[in-house]
């Protein structure tokens, strides 16, 4: 049996230990694909991968991103080949779900190459992961209580794209956005953003979480290649 993957899901599989992901890609029309992911332990080898599969990925990196929703995508973990540790009735109890906040905060951490961010309603940074402090520069203590603003150019903030961001995350369920941030020590990069509203078991708005990935030697890449 297959069940979507989500970032409870994830958080669950890298408490019990597993470091990577084989990925295959499905078939199918024109607008949709469908991608099956399998967890394992060890590191596996891309020259004797199993059959059906065509990829790995480490645990933190692109199923994290593939966790938040990609468009037009499905994807599904293959929770069979799990070695006992999880069961039809496991996968649909909302009790397995739930992490502690001390685990949920070392899963965040542990997610070196994205800037895993959460704000009040109005954008003001309240919480920060290791990830954060590599990509945007700043420790959790420098930047705590301050707008999110401060990662957007001046010529961003000028066409108010911090708040369209935000308004369109509250209004569609997510934004999306690949744009110049800024650094701590002003430097730009590339950088792709995912943005979602958060809210609370009385399902009142209570803030926004935002992931970001540093783009820029992807799109230097893109560059060399043109």
């Amino acid at each position: 049996m297959q069940v979507s993957l989500t970032p409870q899901l994830l958080g669950d599989l890298i408490e019990k230990g597993y470091s990577y992901m084989l990925a295959n890609t499905v078939a199918g029309n024109s607008t949709e694909t469908t991608i099956v992911l399998k967890p394992v332990r060890k590191k596996p080898s891309l020259l004797s991968l199993p059959n059906g599969y065509e990829a790995y990925y480490r645990i933190t990196r692109e199923p994290m991103q593939l966790a938040c929703g990609v468009d037009a995508t499905t994807v599904l973990v293959d929770y069979e080949t799990i070695s006992g540790n999880i069961t039809g009735e496991d996968i649909f109890e909302d009790s397995y779900f739930r992490m502690s906040e001390d685990f949920f905060k070392q899963v965040l951490d542990s997610l070196e190459d994205y800037a895993v961010i959460t704000t009040d309603k109005n954008g003001d940074v309240n919480s920060w992961n290791h990830g954060a402090q590599h990509v945007l520069g700043y420790s959790e203590h420098e930047i705590i209580g301050h707008s999110a603003q401060i990662f957007f150019t001046p010529q961003d903030r000028e066409k108010r794209a911090p708040e369209k961001e935000l308004s369109t995350a509250l209004k569609d369920g997510r934004a999306v956005d690949e744009r110049f941030h800024l650094r701590k020590d002003g430097s730009q990069f590339w950088g792709s953003g995912l943005v979602f509203p958060l809210y609370d078991e009385e399902e009142k708005h209570r803030g926004y979480t935002k992931i970001m990935r540093n783009l820029r030697e992807e799109r230097e890449a893109r560059k060399s290649t043109i």
